[in-house]
């Protein structure tokens, strides 16, 4: 049981990895080109030298040695932690339970809104399944079903996040607020 649990663990960080890499070479004619002090001010050119605008709400960019914050737009405004959320759910999930377990989808997992697999109340699927919906796709209903599966309610299961990050920001297991 240990040994199945490692696995998917390390499965699951190793694609994160790998995600996270594939993003970052994702479209390697990009060029960042940032001043030398905090500003809000980022050009990105392509390599026929057009330049690019930036449409996300907030964005940081830091040197991961030094630390150092070569850019931000709003990087102080606190925003949804909907991937960082998503990505305890599985640490959790993965630690609680075993991922060939099956878990019975409720009806408010089924009636998530936005982002879903769609899901019928009354549904099983493997905990292995779910995690793979939940982190490939950032289906809602799976994060609903994994917490309830795993804790009773997405309350329970929420707390259960907030103590193993230290975090009471964390409300919910899928954290999307209604915008």
């Amino acid at each position: 049981m240990a040994k199945v649990r490692l696995f998917y663990r390390r499965k699951i960080c190793y694609w994160l990895i790998v995600s996270v890499m594939i993003l970052m070479t994702l479209n390697p004619s990009l060029q960042v080109i940032a001043k030398e002090s905090v500003s809000d001010d980022l050009t990105v050119y392509t390599d026929a030298g057009e330049s690019l605008e930036l449409y996300a709400r907030s964005a940081v960019l830091m040197d991961g040695d030094s630390g150092r914050i070569l850019f931000e737009k709003n990087g102080s405004d606190p925003r949804p932690m909907a991937s960082t959320t998503k990505i305890m759910t599985c640490i959790l999930a993965l630690e609680a339970s075993d991922p060939s377990r099956k878990i019975t989808v409720s009806s408010q997992a089924a009636s998530q809104p936005k982002v879903h697999l769609g899901m019928t109340e009354g549904q099983s699927f493997y905990l292995k399944d779910l995690l793979y919906s939940l982190m490939l796709e950032s289906h809602n209903d799976a994060a609903v079903a994994i917490a309830e599966g795993i804790d009773g309610s997405v309350e329970a299961f929420a707390q259960s996040i907030a103590i193993k990050a230290q975090n009471p920001r964390l409300l919910d297991a899928s954290a999307f607020p209604d915008l």
